[in-house]
């Protein structure tokens, strides 16, 4: 019978939606329900995760039942993933770019979650290449397929769309892969990997292309 991870150092973090007032009639957002409670390990730590999801208490706003979600938490780890994006992007990373096998990627994270007393199997590297190389292959997806035909009506739905745009580098001077989350609907629409320039920018003209023709918010924060 497989063993049950033990985590001796675990951070929790409780995570609230980035917007505080309703999109829709400004009412303040009121908490509703606990979406997930999970454990994420990143290259920094194990983290307990709650993740609270909030809908505008007024009863008379047209997007009463919009639940609202937190970009922070979501962009943490893929769905269904117990390690976080940090570690998946550094699988692809040392695979792709370093050419080193899986072996040797494996020992690498050994080596980099040991002083938080925390282990990941060879199998698990595996595991997380394919989901680096599925999170690739979302940048190249065209727009004609029926996925995004879906999100587009779900942001005419919502009358709009807040993006989170969520950037990892593996280290400096490498190619940072960005994340663009739709925060009112989850899913993730466009992954483009970027060279980061000497200037500090970045290259965001992919990303301003993919237009949806509907009013739009962004935060750094």
């Amino acid at each position: 019978m497989r063993k049950k991870k033990q985590f001796s150092n675990l951070t929790k973090q409780i995570f609230h939606p980035e917007v505080k007032e309703c999109l829709t009639c400004q009412s303040r957002l009121k908490r509703f329900a606990t979406l997930s409670q999970r454990i994420v390990i990143t290259l920094d730590g194990a983290i307990q995760v709650v993740h609270c999801g909030y809908r505008c208490p007024n009863q008379g706003c047209s997007t009463v039942r919009r639940v609202y979600r937190s970009a922070e938490a979501d962009g943490l780890a893929l769905p269904g993933f117990t390690f976080g994006l940090d570690v998946v992007i550094l699988v692809g990373h040392l695979r792709l770019t370093k050419h080193q096998t899986v072996d040797e990627v494996h020992q690498a994270l050994q080596e980099r979650l040991s002083p938080f007393h925390l282990t990941i199997y060879r199998r698990e590297v595996m595991y997380l290449f394919e989901a680096y190389c599925s999170v690739l292959r979302a940048a190249h997806q065209p727009s004609d397929t029926p996925h995004w035909q879906t999100w587009r009506a779900k942001v005419e739905e919502n009358g709009g769309v807040i993006i989170s745009i969520d950037g990892i580098q593996p280290d400096k001077g490498n190619e940072t892969i960005y994340l663009v989350r739709d925060v009112l609907d989850f899913p993730c629409p466009v992954c483009r990997k970027c060279q980061f320039q000497r200037n500090g920018g970045h290259e965001t003209d992919p990303l301003a292309r993919r237009q949806t023709g509907r009013p739009g918010a962004g935060s750094d924060q």
